[in-house]
């Protein structure tokens, strides 16, 4: 009965993923949905850890660049590492931001 639950979660989740690709999510919600509020916290203020930067209030263009540089595996600190391993872990069954989703979410980080 549990795996039956997980593999419904786990599911539920990939569908809802496929619809969110298509639309005009706002930046909090992609924020959300792409597992970034787990590492670097409500409204990007309170990271989970020393390693994990706040983001909030940064420049939207720098924050854009730097995201997709980790994204591409060519950050090479720690923290780029980890968030670039979080995304392409046999365990995700999202894909990373596109590029519309990511301009969404760091225009929104940057509001904070």
């Amino acid at each position: 009965m549990k795996i039956r639950m997980l593999a419904g979660a786990v599911m539920g989740g990939c569908i809802w993923g496929t619809a969110v690709a298509g639309s005009s999510i706002s930046g909090s919600s992609l924020f959300e949905y792409h597992g970034c509020v787990n590492c670097h916290g409500a409204d990007a203020k309170n990271p989970v850890s020393e390693v994990v930067p706040s983001l909030a209030g940064k420049p939207a263009d720098k924050l854009y660049a730097k995201a997709r540089k980790i994204l591409s595996g060519s950050g090479g600190t720690k923290e780029a590492k980890m968030m670039h391993a979080a995304f392409y872990s046999p365990s995700q069954c999202d894909n990373p931001p596109t590029d519309a989703e990511l301009q969404s979410i760091t225009t929104w980080i940057s509001q904070q």
